[in-house]
């Protein structure tokens, strides 16, 4: 009897336990709801960013071709006959009307002796009969026929006299003597029609470019040009355009022309970079074509304002290489992204590094 008595009051100081702590600790209902709702915060993004800045997106037109003499002429031999003496040497800066080389003229002298004689015969002829005719004591028909003679002996004088002359042959214009044959040397015989060599006036300089529609559409004559050769450059301008393209190769001949103050430094034949500055072309926003991304047919950029990225619509006009026009939706200054658009969510933290607006680390 005594024992169930103690049991029964171990059970009830046991439960009088148990109750006491499930009554007296701390209430943690609170802590375990708000742990259960707390998200963690996401970490900032690095990414690559530029500003938006007022531009042309097409700053100037490139390309390359060969630097040209202003005025470059092939000299072809008008007579034929033995070379007497060769004046100039390859290279050298010759006058208009300096002599390159001379045949024996002795012939084509002669000829002109004859011719001149001949010439003057009918002269003489002519106005006799002239005076006759005025007397009317010579017929029309003996009028006309002294003319015609007179006119036939004037041309075959003027005719030897230019045979003559050419037996030397001269500059056509002041420059350089570019290229002289090799084969002209005392002594040899040369033949109307045979190639002498070129004369070169380097004082301005042409580069023929061949461009394409959309690059010939964007330029005029007297556009600005700068060219650029062996380490010189030159200030120029769009001298021609050709109005078709070519049928071959459907590009536009275009010819800018400069002073040349380098002299034969600039030779002909030099390859030459071109850059036609477009004069036609107005400011606009300019960002880098890699902040602009297509989707759903629109196009978006990420606008960073406070570190945070935020999504927003644009309308972008031309784009060259790495510089995209921005018609509308920006304004000069913003900043946009220009990397890790494939991690990004709009109002995201960014870290932005700044990047200018054809893609270079500033």
């Amino acid at each position: 009897m005594k024992s169930r008595r103690i049991i029964l009051i171990v059970i009830i100081i046991m439960l009088a336990a148990a109750v006491s702590f499930f009554l007296l600790r701390p209430d943690t209902s609170d802590e375990n709801s708000a742990a259960s709702l707390y998200v963690p915060e996401e970490p900032a993004i690095a990414v690559e960013a530029a500003r938006a800045e007022m531009g042309m997106v097409i700053p100037s037109i490139q390309s390359s071709g060969l630097i040209r003499g202003s005025n470059e002429a092939v000299i072809i031999s008008e007579t034929r006959g033995v070379i007497v003496e060769v004046y100039s040497k390859i290279g050298a800066f010759i006058n208009e009307g300096d002599p390159i080389l001379s045949v024996d003229s002795n012939v084509a002298e002669l000829s002109m002796y004859q011719s001149e004689q001949q010439f003057r015969s009918a002269e003489i002829d002519y106005a006799s009969v002239k005076r006759a005719y005025d007397r009317d004591s010579a017929s029309e028909a003996e009028m006309l026929r002294a003319k015609s003679q007179l006119a036939g002996a004037e041309a075959a004088y003027k005719d030897s006299v230019k045979r003559f002359e050419n037996s030397t042959v001269k500059a056509p214009f002041s420059g350089f003597l570019a290229d002289l044959e090799s084969s002209l040397s005392q002594g040899n015989y040369i033949n109307e029609g045979t190639r002498i060599g070129k004369v070169i006036d380097l004082s301005s300089v042409r580069v023929d470019l061949f461009l394409g529609d959309d690059e010939v559409s964007k330029i005029k004559t007297g556009d600005p040009v700068l060219i650029e050769a062996i380490g010189n450059t030159l200030d120029g301008k769009v001298s021609a355009i050709a109005l078709s393209s070519d049928r071959a190769t459907g590009s536009f001949r275009v010819i800018v022309e400069a002073v040349n103050p380098y002299g034969v430094e600039m030779r002909s034949g030099f390859s030459a970079d071109v850059r036609i500055m477009s004069s036609d072309r107005t400011e606009t926003i300019i960002v880098p074509s890699s902040a602009v991304f297509n989707v759903g047919g629109d196009d978006w950029v990420y606008v960073v304002k406070d570190d945070t990225a935020l999504l927003r619509r644009v309308e972008r006009g031309l784009v060259s290489g790495n510089r995209q026009e921005i018609l509308e939706g920006l304004v000069p200054g913003e900043t946009v992204l220009t990397t890790g658009f494939k991690s990004m969510s709009d109002g995201a933290a960014v870290i932005p590094s700044y990047v200018d607006s054809a893609g270079g680390a500033q």
